[in-house]
């Protein structure tokens, strides 16, 4: 039985490293608007629109995506990239 526990603790710790590293490769976008903005989101073919309040950072694209921004623009991201929303321009850096 003890056997058992500690295979599904093993399982438990691979998970959560799992996703910890993915987490680490997400882009980071963070709206600096005093309004929220939403962005459209494709990944893995599924579109889903991210809606960002103002002042917020958000984590997402973690295996990389393409994002239509508020003011129409598309931008190809890889993950790991850091996106600052300021009025209708973004700012994407690695």
């Amino acid at each position: 039985m003890s056997e058992k526990r500690h295979g599904f603790r093993a399982i438990g710790i691979l998970v959560a490293t799992m996703l910890a590293g993915s987490q680490g490769h997400a882009a980071s976008l963070t709206n600096q608007d005093s309004e929220p903005r939403t962005l459209v989101v494709t990944e893995n073919g599924v579109k889903s629109e991210l809606v960002i309040g103002a002042g917020e950072t958000v984590s997402f694209c973690a295996t990389g995506c393409f994002i239509t921004l508020p003011n129409g623009d598309r931008a190809a991201l890889a993950g790991g990239e850091s996106i600052e929303l300021v009025g209708s321009d973004a700012i994407i850096s690695q």
